[in-house]
């Protein structure tokens, strides 16, 4: 069960969940939108980056299993 650090729009207190299985970017992005009630679009439209970035949630980086760090954003 991998463990996932999440720190976006500089917070100092990430966001930590687990998961059955390694979740690709594109997931952990729509967890952090889940945390901040931001609704995804129902059609095709902006990137998931793209959506992240015009909420103001840059930078977005995150660990998994205290490993080390991506930049997501």
């Amino acid at each position: 069960m991998p463990f996932y650090r999440v720190w976006y729009q500089n917070k100092s207190e990430p966001l930590e969940f687990s998961s059955a299985a390694r979740l690709p970017e594109a997931q952990i992005f729509e967890r952090v939108f889940e945390h901040e009630n931001i609704a995804l679009p129902a059609e095709a439209g902006p990137s998931l980056a793209e959506l992240a970035a015009s909420h103001q949630l840059a930078p977005v980086r995150y660990t998994e299993d205290e490993g080390k760090p991506y930049t997501l954003l």
